[in-house]
């Protein structure tokens, strides 16, 4: 452990001058952090007859760091964050107190097939299962799996259509 931590103080100059070079000015100390994890990582993984240390420890150390750059990237890309404030709610959203009354469902039920519909109702108003629906109706489970798929799938569209 002692060795480490000289080896910690050596190269801590050389972690501080990666998170320069890849300009990271958010998280400063988490990423000095991933670099003493990956300067520990390379000490364990270095083999002499391969090259020197500090060229294995500099690429390591570098590889980690670029690494939770993109991972930061794609969560911020794939995570934004909901602006209220930029839809009008009142002509956009269809706000009820009760969503699950008879008349909202009627709502969705447009552009529905009868069986979609039937499924839409029958599990949101009635709270029923598919296996129950499957014998009310006299259908297999399938079917109702597949009504279902397919009306989610056009639910989806129009909801899209109605908030854009």
């Amino acid at each position: 452990m002692e060795d480490f931590s000289k080896l910690a103080d050596q190269y801590s100059p050389m972690i501080h001058k990666i998170i320069r070079t890849l300009s990271i000015y958010k998280n400063k100390e988490e990423f000095f952090q991933i670099g003493l994890i990956a300067l520990w990582e390379a000490q364990t993984k270095f083999d002499l007859t391969k090259g020197s240390f500090h060229n294995f420890a500099y690429l390591i150390v570098k590889g980690r760091m670029l690494n939770e750059l993109r991972k930061e990237n794609r969560y911020d890309g794939r995570n934004k964050p909901f602006d209220i404030e930029s839809i009008d709610i009142s002509k956009k959203l269809m706000v009820k107190d009760e969503p699950f009354l008879i008349e909202n469902l009627q709502f969705y039920c447009d552009g529905l097939t009868r069986n979609q519909a039937h499924w839409l109702i029958l599990t949101f108003q009635e709270e029923r299962s598919q296996s129950e629906i499957a014998e009310q109706l006299g259908v297999s489970v399938p079917a109702v799996k597949s009504w279902r798929q397919s009306a989610l799938k056009k639910l989806r569209k129009n909801s899209a259509e109605f908030l854009v």
